[in-house]
């Protein structure tokens, strides 16, 4: 059965096995055992450990995942639920048969993951005092022309026991050396969307004409499954690869409809703003268990330059789709 541990000790020793892992780090003994540990800047971009490299996690089962970090230590597991590329929840009870919900998120926002290290990355612990808890570890750093904040591993637990914050750390630690030693392949990456890089998707040329002409920020990138490009005209484009529910298609009031969209007959969706003007393109491409994968791409008008957000997201669409594994 889990013991339950404080949380200051759960973090101690996180800490320390971590450091034991850590390549190329030498520990020193004295009077206590201190465990050296490599300096990591996460107020700089670039990759904290090679093992989470973007490329790498998009080919992992999150859920895989989730159930080999020991759910059943805590209780009894439920269903394994994807809730997105990247994100896998389990309902479960815990031993006294209480409400236990586990999220395991492979792409988040970190704020100060400075504090602590949980499997030898900088982490941080967040219990917001109402019955759940974040436990997240960087394993990218900041950089501030796109997303200002690290980004990592984030176990998210909602419990009503009263010790929440040391189950999530112990579940995040052994997420960590799950996906370090040996990460669970994702069976549905071949054909699906899982293992693509959406900054890859976009032919450097049509993404130019979407964006009216404008000259996208080569560096791209927000996260794992999302890249966003800005021109010095303003123009914002966005291509996401999403697992769930498209958007229901809709239409401002007062605003002309778009023009019809061939996406060869996958089923689609199309959403019209218009304060910025703009347009969103929904797709699907294959349906899964529990929501469907599919892509969407959106083109903003910040500066309300002349250009039909509409056409230019549509062809944006039709290049991204002849990219994609047919299905």
């Amino acid at each position: 059965m889990f013991r339950r541990v404080p949380l200051i000790a759960a973090l101690l020793s996180a800490f320390a096995v971590a450091g034991c892992a850590s390549p190329g780090v030498e520990p020193t003994v004295s009077e206590r055992r201190t465990v050296d540990l490599p300096d990591m800047n996460v107020d700089k971009p670039g990759l904290l450990d090679p093992a989470f490299a973007p490329e790498r996690l998009r080919g992992v089962d999150v859920c895989e995942t989730l159930r080999a970090a020991g759910l059943e230590q805590y209780g009894t597991p439920a269903a394994f639920r994807q809730e997105g590329f990247g994100t896998c929840a389990n309902y479960m009870k815990n031993h006294e048969g209480k409400e236990f919900t586990v999220t395991l998120y492979f792409d988040d926002g970190l704020s100060d993951p400075s504090r602590h290290r949980i499997g030898g990355l900088p982490a941080t612990v967040r219990d917001n005092g109402s019955g759940s808890c974040f436990a997240s570890a960087a394993y990218a750093g900041a950089d501030t022309r796109l997303f200002e904040e690290p980004r990592g591993l984030t176990i998210q637990l909602a419990t009503e026991q009263s010790d929440v914050c040391s189950p999530a750390v112990q579940m995040l630690t052994d997420a960590v050396d799950v996906l370090r030693t040996k990460p669970p392949v994702n069976a549905r990456t071949s054909g699906g969307l899982a293992g693509f890089d959406p900054c890859q998707l976009a032919d450097p040329a049509v993404l130019r004409d979407a964006m009216a002409g404008g000259t996208p920020d080569a560096s791209g990138g927000r996260g794992l499954y999302e890249c966003v490009w800005s021109a010095e005209n303003s123009v914002v484009a966005k291509v996401s690869l999403k697992f769930g529910a498209m958007e229901d298609t809709e239409v401002p009031p007062n605003v002309p409809p778009p023009p019809p969209i061939d996406l060869g007959g996958a089923p689609t969706s199309v959403v019209v703003t218009a304060d910025p003007p703009g347009c969103a393109i929904e797709w699907e491409h294959r349906k899964g268990d529990g929501g469907s994968e599919f892509v969407h791409v959106a083109i903003s008008n910040m500066k309300r330059i002349p250009m039909d957000p509409c056409v230019s997201a549509g062809n944006l669409a039709r290049q991204v789709r002849a990219k994609l594994p047919a299905v």
